[in-house]
């Protein structure tokens, strides 16, 4: 009895190497996505020496010089790199952090209020940040792009509308509303009245409650805006101001009926000096019909306390 036995070890090696070239192409950068990173790495590079002349900047200029060597060597995607720089540019881009240069979306809506001032030179701290989120973004997008296995020519079309998008994004900050926040953001500045205000914040009177800093509200019964200053603890020694600026305004404390201060004191020779005397508690308010954005103390010295109201 003859008996054949036949095994089929027939196997097409050219098309399996086929298919993981395929799957390894669908990761790989189009050409055109290649030159966009490299020009926008040599001038994300440019953008990042304004930030050389401040030692406060370091964490932010790491990552943005790690993203340049990202940006200029990389000619695939890569999905977890790709997520943690998306991660970071959110927290750029929504974050207020001036101290270290984020809060783009901020920057941008102060940018709109100063009245679009393109002269300032702070508008050249604007591009770093913008090239770094708008790359993140477009880099996440165009890696769940690839697992769809277009062509390359779509890819490259897509890019295109991409980059439409994301300047849409940008723009955004631009035509947003203002709104007035509870409590302003901390005190920014280098004046006396910062650190007390600062201070006082942090200080808890029980478990659930805190003292007031510099509060912000609009009551609907009179439509007026109203900003309250509350120094619960006596001063140790009188805080003079030269003068209290509501939006680059200066406030004339003699004809100003605006303004209410419980226990202050009038500079006589100086319409726009103010006082806290020591040793008494300290009640400033104003009473406005337009929102105000932010109100500035100066000592003398030329030392600056800040309040932002507006978010």
């Amino acid at each position: 009895m003859n008996i054949n036995i036949s095994i089929n070890t027939n196997k097409n090696p050219t098309a399996v190497s086929s298919n993981v070239s395929q799957d390894k192409n669908q990761l790989s950068l189009t050409p055109l996505e290649i030159v966009f990173n490299r020009f926008f790495a040599v001038l994300l590079v440019l953008s990042i020496i304004p930030y050389l002349l401040t030692n406060f900047l370091t964490p932010t200029i790491i990552i943005y010089i790690a993203f340049v060597f990202f940006l200029w060597f990389g000619k695939k995607h890569h999905p977890f790199a790709n997520i943690i720089f998306f991660i970071i540019a959110l927290s750029v881009y929504f974050i207020p952090m001036e101290s270290i240069g984020w809060g783009l979306f901020r920057y941008l809506k102060k940018f709109r209020f100063n009245g679009f001032d393109f002269l300032n030179i702070d508008l050249i701290c604007f591009i770093a940040p913008l090239i770094f989120v708008s790359f993140s973004v477009k880099n996440v997008l165009s890696n769940i792009f690839t697992y769809f296995k277009t062509s390359t020519a779509s890819r490259n079309v897509f890019f295109i509308s991409l980059v439409i998008v994301l300047v849409t994004l940008l723009v955004y900050p631009f035509l947003d509303s203002v709104k007035l926040r509870d409590q302003s953001l901390p005190a920014q500045g280098t004046g006396d009245l910062s650190l007390i205000v600062i201070r006082q914040t942090l200080t808890f009177i029980d478990r659930y409650h805190k003292e007031d800093g510099f509060t912000s509200r609009f009551d609907s019964s009179t439509k007026k805006y109203i900003y309250r200053l509350r120094l619960i603890k006596p001063l140790d020694q009188d805080l003079q101001f030269k003068k209290v600026e509501a939006d680059g305004e200066k406030i004339n404390f003699t004809t100003d009926n605006r303004v209410k201060c419980l226990n202050c004191q009038k500079d006589i020779s100086d319409p726009y000096g103010l006082v806290f005397p020591a040793g008494k508690d300290i009640d400033f308010i104003i009473t406005s019909d337009q929102l105000i954005k932010a109100i500035k103390f100066t000592e003398p010295g030329d030392k600056v306390a800040e309040f932002v109201f507006w978010k």
